[in-house]
């Protein structure tokens, strides 16, 4: 039975890379409680580039935890991490 382990939410902050600085909205970390999913966006998260990642058939992406464990593999990463929500 499929069950909503994690929430992550992020607002755009600027980076840089490749010696630019870049407006990304990249990095989610799980939020407390619960949160408003509205048509265009989940309370208090955003995106930096609304032409390619918002929209009403963008407003929630939904990742299985397999997936992080095989980023985690790929990447030889651990910090993947989400939240149980309670």
């Amino acid at each position: 039975m499929p069950r909503l382990l994690s929430v992550n939410g992020g607002v755009p902050r600027d980076v840089t890379w490749n010696g630019k600085t870049v407006r990304t909205s990249v990095w989610k970390s799980p939020v407390d409680g619960r949160r408003m999913v509205r048509r265009l966006n989940v309370q208090g998260d955003a995106q930096a580039d609304l032409a390619g990642h918002a929209g009403e058939h963008r407003a929630v992406i939904v990742y299985q935890v397999d997936s992080y464990h095989y980023w985690e593999r790929f990447s030889s990463r651990n910090n993947f991490c989400f939240r149980p929500i309670r």
